[in-house]
């Protein structure tokens, strides 16, 4: 599962936990798109989304109208089978070093925390019966965390970085985004000290410093330039 699918797990709890909070009080879509920072179409989607998935929710009309919660349940009622969820902590467990793994552990576990009774033990029965190779944490989860947080805030980023010839350098490089193929994953940035987009392998990061500089965003695909094959946004 994509990061972006992961990243709408979060939002639809975070969503569910937020009307919660404020019943018997309705929320409105836009103050819940300006909380999320999403459109209004996409709180829409979310709270279809929500209702499909058994979150009992009514609407409220006029012009202090919104959305409500019944009922006093605390966890949010998702109708994904046992075998679903099984499926979705492996792939987030046992996957790559990718970025935001975290966030999306994170996720998984809070998903599989709000589902109901029956389908919980299901599930503690299913993962019960696998086993896993146990591995070192990566050296370089530290400074991945920290170059996350500079993607996502659109900032500079000092990193010590390792060429393919051992060569060591001290690069500032505004953060871009990611880019994953078979050979790993690389942080799309600029760099400073070249002048220049480049990509850098982030198992070759052996440090990275958060600078407090916010920059403007540039175009991803523009930054990332020409790579072997076809790029496209995680699905």
């Amino acid at each position: 599962m994509g990061s972006g699918n992961l990243k709408r797990i979060e939002r639809l709890y975070a969503v569910a936990e937020e009307i919660r909070r404020h019943s018997p009080r309705p929320v409105s879509a836009p103050r819940l798109a300006e909380k999320f920072e999403v459109s209004v179409r996409t709180i829409e989607r979310d709270l279809v989304a929500l209702r499909s998935a058994g979150l009992p929710l009514y609407a409220v009309e006029g012009r202090t109208g919104g959305h409500v919660a019944l009922g006093t349940e605390t966890r949010t009622l998702l109708t994904l089978s046992a075998r679903e969820i099984v499926g979705l902590l492996l792939a987030v467990r046992t996957g790559d070093d990718h970025p935001f793994g975290d966030a999306a552990r994170s996720a998984a576990d809070r998903l599989a925390g709000a589902l109901p009774d029956t389908t919980r033990t299901e599930l503690d029965d299913l993962v019960a019966r696998l086993r896993t190779a146990v591995d070192a944490t990566p050296a370089g989860q530290r400074w991945r965390r920290v170059i996350e947080e500079a993607v996502a805030e659109s900032r500079v980023v000092n990193i010590t970085y390792r060429d393919r010839h051992g060569t060591i350098t001290r690069r500032a490089v505004e953060a871009v985004g990611f880019y994953g193929s078979g050979s790993g994953w690389f942080l799309i940035g600029w760099c400073r000290l070249r002048g220049g987009r480049r990509i850098f392998r982030l198992d070759r990061v052996e440090r990275a410093d958060l600078t407090a500089e916010v920059v403007s965003r540039r175009d991803v695909d523009e930054t990332l330039g020409w790579v072997p094959g076809e790029v496209v946004i995680p699905s």
